[in-house]
């Protein structure tokens, strides 16, 4: 199969999460609930998933053999069609809201929120954000609104379970494994910053700060390093021409090549070659 040009690469990797990762997800029900003392629902399954998340007070939840005590700041996970309980605490029984949803997109979310049925637990640092965020999808929920708008909420909640699972600084990491591993798939086709900025979702300032800040150095630093490697790579172990490896490794002209060559290795391409010592060619074996 022929390569993709980046920008049909790109195209590519835009259309996957409908295509792949199942496009919708939707809303079964929210709300919030102020708990008696020790009450209780279930032991009971759902057809959909159902998150909570502790606002105050404290409570149990219990999932199989596992039962965990929780506080404010703290939220569980429902599974469809697992038994489980849940139950406030006797003196300080808990105050909590809860998002039920459902669609073929639903099993992509949770894995990206980083939870599961072994996982089912998380935290989060602002139970008057959670609030708040929750309080926008239920005022959301009206026929005669926007159709798109109660969806559109619950996204924002799924971003914010987001952010507090991965923190600024492993999202920045994440950024940039991303575009470091974009650029070792496309460098050949002369991949530029725009186009790294591009595929992993934000602008080239944002990416140059990231990049500074976790490889001390830029993305077009980063580029160029990458490519001056491989074709050094090449030349020490390929016997493509001088012009051929450049255009191998995404330079379009012998000039600019040459003189970036020279300035992070100190000789020109050809002396650089030149100077390697002769490999040992591999012989075909001796006949008996």
């Amino acid at each position: 199969m022929e390569a993709l040009h980046p920008e049909e690469q790109q195209l590519e990797n835009f259309f996957k999460p409908t295509l792949d990762r199942g496009g919708n997800v939707y809303l079964y029900q929210c709300g919030f609930e102020h708990c008696e003392s020790l009450h209780s629902f279930g032991p009971a399954v759902r057809d959909h998933y159902l998150i909570h998340c502790v606002l105050s007070g404290k409570g149990t939840f219990t999932v199989g053999d596992r039962k965990f005590r929780l506080s404010a700041g703290q939220g569980f996970l429902i599974h469809p069609n697992i038994i489980t309980t849940y139950t406030a605490d006797k003196t300080e029984p808990w105050y909590y809201c809860w998002v039920g949803f459902g669609g073929s997109g639903s099993d992509f979310i949770i894995n990206q929120c980083g939870l599961s049925l072994e996982q089912p637990i998380f935290s989060f640092k602002s139970p008057e954000e959670m609030e708040k965020c929750v309080g926008e999808i239920y005022r959301s929920i009206n026929p005669s609104e926007n159709p798109f708008l109660t969806t559109a909420r619950l996204y924002d909640f799924f971003a914010l379970l987001y952010r507090e699972r991965y923190p600024r600084g492993i999202l920045s990491r994440g950024i940039v494994e991303n575009a470091m591993e974009y650029a070792a798939r496309n460098y050949s086709y002369g991949v530029t910053v725009e186009d790294l900025a591009r595929h992993v979702g934000v602008n080239r300032s944002h990416l140059f700060r990231i990049f500074k800040k976790m490889l001390g150095m830029s993305p077009q630093e980063y580029l160029l390093g990458f490519k001056l490697t491989r074709a050094r790579e090449l030349m020490e172990t390929s016997d493509l021409s001088i012009t051929e490896i450049l255009y191998s490794c995404g330079f379009n002209d012998l000039s600019n090549f040459s003189k970036q060559f020279k300035k992070a290795y100190g000789v020109s391409p050809v002396t650089f070659r030149k100077n390697l010592s002769p490999s040992p060619r591999i012989r075909p074996p001796e006949q008996p």
